[in-house]
């Protein structure tokens, strides 16, 4: 069935988030972010050693975004298991087999999200299709970049969103993709924004949770900040708060849970320069309470 408020919603976006971003708690969340994004950019100017310093933490990141992005959607893998699997050097044979493509999936799909990050290539309906056929390596190869076919209705597991209808689906991302530019409010206000309506959107019949995760790096990365992992706990703080902007247009918890990834990341990196630079420990940014979110969904999405 149609869903003529949720295309209304993506038409309106910029005019939604201009009174969003003028509230206080939001105005602070977002001037922290950009406050541990100049202490990082003040650092800038590396040797081989800090160069080789952040490729290992990196590595490491990258690891424990495989696992908790695959873990949010009902992955049993374990985060050792994880970074074996990634270092090519261990197959589990206690777990079903498409948790293991799941994992390269999502790693082969950041290594792109990165690259193309760092070349400057924008978000549009292509490159939105070619970032899930690359990421869900799980899925039927048929499934990989096609949207939902007709007739093809999505549920957001444990969440009372209804999603695009599937003819609506191709018309709604343009027009989310339009509005997102359009909007004249602070980067990371339009990021978290872009994401609650693609995953009220679900294009995808499985991966959605995944690809959106993918897209949200991307576009912070294009405006300067660090790609962020929203961590895997049974708190299931990431879908609930998605939940309260889609349904109750309360964005603060959402925005809450974003920024505070963003310091923590950031805060990290600039804690290995300095520690470099000046011979000792520094100390980490205040990002507030440690936040481990779950959407709670039980399948691979």
């Amino acid at each position: 069935m149609p869903n003529p408020a949720l295309t209304s919603r993506i038409e309106n976006l910029p005019e939604e988030l201009m009174p969003i971003q003028s509230r206080k708690d939001v105005r602070d969340m977002l001037d922290r972010a950009d406050a541990g994004g100049a202490r990082l950019n003040d650092l800038q100017g590396l040797d081989g050693v800090g160069e080789s310093a952040l490729d290992g933490y990196r590595r490491e990141w990258l690891g424990r975004y495989v696992y908790d992005s695959n873990a949010i959607e009902g992955s049993t893998l374990s985060l050792a298991d994880t970074e074996l699997i990634l270092e090519g050097e261990f197959v589990p044979l206690d777990g079903p087999a498409r948790y293991i493509f799941a994992a390269k999936g999502v790693a082969d799909g950041m290594d792109c999200v990165r690259r193309w990050a760092m070349e400057g290539r924008r978000v549009d309906i292509d490159l939105i299709r070619t970032i899930h056929a690359m990421t869900v390596l799980d899925v039927r190869p048929v499934m990989r970049g096609a949207f939902r076919p007709y007739g093809y209705t999505a549920r957001i597991v444990g969440a009372r969103i209804k999603t695009a209808d599937a003819l609506e689906i191709w018309d709604d991302l343009e027009k989310l993709i339009a509005s997102t530019r359009r909007s004249d409010a602070h980067p990371i206000l339009k990021t978290a924004a872009f994401h609650m309506l693609f995953e009220n959107v679900h294009p995808f019949a499985d991966g959605n949770g995944r690809t959106g995760r993918q897209l949200l790096n991307l576009m912070l990365m294009e405006s300067g900040y660090q790609p962020i992992g929203i961590e895997h706990d049974a708190g299931r703080a990431y879908g609930r708060s998605l939940e309260r902007w889609q349904a109750y247009d309360d964005a603060a918890p959402f925005l809450s849970l974003i920024t505070d990834c963003i310091s923590q990341e950031q805060g990290n990196i600039a804690a290995i320069i300095e520690g470099i630079r000046y011979g000792e420990p520094s100390r980490a940014a205040d990002t507030g309470a440690t936040m481990r979110p779950e959407n709670g969904s039980a399948t691979m999405r």
